[in-house]
């Protein structure tokens, strides 16, 4: 999967050059307004946040290629410099700080996930330049005294926070709660964990672990034996299937089983077949929304691609959307202008539209549900934009 995901970014934009350690696009210095804006960034090609760092990144190329076609901002083309971070928010730090000091971008889209933005977050506001991040719901980074970081993602605390309440209407009580250890997920996991306890549910399992684990076989017999009716997943994508893989061998089928990052992604139902059916998921985006230029996004990305995207690529196309929107209305290449520009809101995305607080933090980003149904991802939740009603129980394999 990632040899095939690393294969299509290398095609993403006609007449990109790529270097060795990442990709720069090598395109025509613009229409007449100047020489190229510069955006930089790092993204996890490779390592544990590959498959869906991918679909983050295919979706910033995409908006810069098309932005490019409508002749560009201010009359000059955006190009897309970016390295790959390996998944390590170390490394991550390091290009964010080359990106500035060597590479002289002129804006920056942030990387893939909360930890790894947490740590590059204090880089644009030590430079004073602005970065969008697409990868970033933690809300803790979007915080005084941050000024130059921005969100377009819905905060971390509120992934699947309608399936617990959806259960305890099911008259379903025992909780097991599983928690990557990441910034995104033990944030999710606490946010859960509150929210069962003030349902008055009750966790009968709970298990935080790290990556790479050999298998989930403790966790999903820990699980079976504690009688768990429903799982909760604080999940990226390789162990969202390695947990649905583990309750699949000890023959255990709680009656609702939901994990936040991983199902969406085209590799999780073509790995777990079956066993895919009835897991429910988070989604910020879905291809039916009327949202503005959606359908457009989901035929040209399918086009380009041969996938369909999923909401990490709608991020990552909302993320150049919003930056493009800012640098427009600032009327300038002038960070403190732009910045100014995106804290008045009001953007359109394919996301909808988007806002912001006083210190970047998105402000109205709606959480919803979706759900394997014979092998095929349908939104359940809420029911005024469902395709088909949740089905209780996980059927599985």
């Amino acid at each position: 999967m990632r040899r095939r995901f690393g294969a299509l970014a290398l095609a993403a934009v006609a007449g990109l050059v790529f270097a060795a350690c990442g990709g720069t696009a090598a395109q025509p210095s613009g229409t007449g307004g100047g020489p190229p804006i510069a955006l930089g960034g790092s993204i996890s090609e490779t390592g544990n946040l590959s498959a869906d760092a991918t679909y983050e990144l295919q979706g910033i190329q995409l908006a810069v290629e098309q932005i490019n076609s409508k002749g560009g901002v201010l009359g000059r083309r955006l190009t897309f410099k970016y390295y790959d971070d390996k998944s390590d928010a170390g490394t991550a730090v390091r290009l964010y700080q080359r990106l500035i000091t060597q590479d002289k971008v002129n804006f920056l889209l942030g990387p893939y996930s909360s930890g790894i933005t947490q740590a590059m977050a204090s880089i644009p506001n030590k430079y004073q330049v602005v970065s969008v991040d697409a990868g970033a719901s933690l809300p803790t980074i979007f915080k005084a005294p941050n000024k130059y970081n921005f969100s377009d993602v819905a905060s971390s605390e509120t992934y699947i926070e309608q399936v617990l309440p959806i259960a305890k209407q099911h008259g379903l009580n025992k909780v097991a709660l599983l928690v990557f250890n990441s910034a995104f997920s033990l944030a999710c996991g606490a946010a859960r964990k509150q929210q069962a306890q003030q349902l008055g549910m009750n966790i009968v399992y709970e298990n935080t672990y790290s990556l790479p684990v050999p298998d989930f076989s403790s966790q999903a017999l820990g699980i079976k034996n504690a009688g768990a009716e429903v799982i909760i997943g604080c999940t990226y994508y390789p162990d969202a299937i390695g947990i649905a893989q583990a309750l699949n061998r000890v023959g255990y089928k709680p009656t609702m089983f939901a994990e936040t990052v991983g199902p969406p992604e085209a590799g999780f139902v073509k790995t777990l077949g079956p066993i895919a059916n009835g897991i429910i998921t988070n989604t910020q985006w879905w291809p039916s929304l009327h949202t503005p230029g959606n359908s457009q996004f989901v035929s040209s990305f399918k086009s380009k691609y041969g996938i369909d995207p999923d909401y990490h690529a709608a991020s990552g196309y909302a993320a150049v959307q919003i930056l493009a929107e800012g640098i427009r209305r600032a009327g300038a290449i002038d960070q403190n202008k732009v910045r100014a520009a995106l804290l008045k809101g009001n953007i359109p995305t394919v996301q909808g539209t988007w806002n912001c607080d006083q210190y970047g933090l998105p402000v109205g980003i709606k959480n919803y549900l979706a759900q394997y149904q014979g092998g095929v991802m349908k939104l359940v939740y809420p029911e005024n934009v469902a395709e088909a009603p949740i089905q209780i129980p996980y059927t599985g394999a």
